[in-house]
């Protein structure tokens, strides 16, 4: 879940969007297709920057979205390129 969220804590999310699938939450098999339910807002990590941000599948899944983050953000991030760990970034949906 790490590859979807950023933070292998979160799975529990996509757990509870998924309980009529999966019985277990310790076994989930492949190809299975389950439901990712999107982030209203995100902690940034070290070594994190917008368009990764915007890549992860929990946000965009694509990485040429990150300049709606950064407008959403403007009153949080002056530059960009400097978002700092634990800084909480607001992810704007349509």
């Amino acid at each position: 879940m790490r590859n979807v969220y950023a933070d292998g804590k979160k799975w529990p999310m996509i757990y509870e969007a998924n309980k009529d699938k999966i019985k277990n939450p310790n076994l989930i098999y492949p190809n299975w297709v389950l439901l990712i339910p999107t982030l209203d807002s995100y902690t940034v990590l070290p070594g994190d920057c917008l368009w990764m941000i915007a890549s992860y599948l929990s946000i965009y899944s694509d990485a040429k979205k990150w300049p709606e983050i950064y407008e959403a953000n403007k009153d949080k991030i002056k530059d960009p390129d400097l978002i700092y760990p634990k800084q909480v970034i607001t992810i704007p949906h349509e």
